[in-house]
């Protein structure tokens, strides 16, 4: 009797230890799962709060300089500059031909062919250098050809976080 009390003793034992090791195997991937839902929420909850909207475009003609301000229209503060994605197509002077030309961020002013810098923030009254409500950004940027007049100019910009704002003008 002793004995077969040992033995389910020993199998109940082996039994609570295969389970207990079994649900932290379970117990991991939970909390991985956890964890992605919760930076895609963050992320979900970081596009909700940011919008930008180009406010104006100006582009020297005949030249390949063009300058446009930025406004952050919501709550989401913006700083990853290096991370903006700039696209700019336009129509050259040479051979009439439309370029898109993505461009590099560069923290210094003034850029050079295929880069674009910030150039003046206006109303930064909050923290110096970073895009807050309401406030707005210059940016200076050179593509890479001269722009023909009296053609279309598009501007598109995008964040970190990958909300995106578009703006058309005619050149003149």
């Amino acid at each position: 009797m002793g004995l077969s009390v040992a033995i389910s003793g020993g199998i109940i034992m082996f039994g609570i230890i295969y389970l207990m090791f079994s649900l932290g195997g379970l117990t991991d991937k939970i909390m991985s799962v956890s964890d992605s839902s919760m930076q895609r929420t963050d992320l979900e909850n970081k596009l909700v709060k940011t919008s930008i909207i180009i406010n104006s475009i100006s582009a020297i003609p005949l030249t390949p300089n063009v300058s446009f301000v930025i406004e952050n229209n919501n709550i989401e503060k913006l700083w990853e500059f290096e991370k903006f994605n700039v696209f700019i197509t336009y129509t050259d002077t040479i051979g009439s031909a439309v370029h898109t030309d993505e461009l590099t961020y560069v923290n210094t002013c003034p850029a050079v062919t295929g880069q674009w810098c910030l150039s003046t923030f206006g109303n930064d009254v909050i923290d110096p250098k970073i895009l807050n409500y309401g406030e707005t950004v210059t940016i200076d940027s050179v593509v890479n050809n001269a722009i023909k007049l009296s053609t279309n100019l598009t501007v598109i910009i995008s964040t970190q976080n990958g909300v995106v704002a578009t703006k058309t003008i005619v050149t003149a």
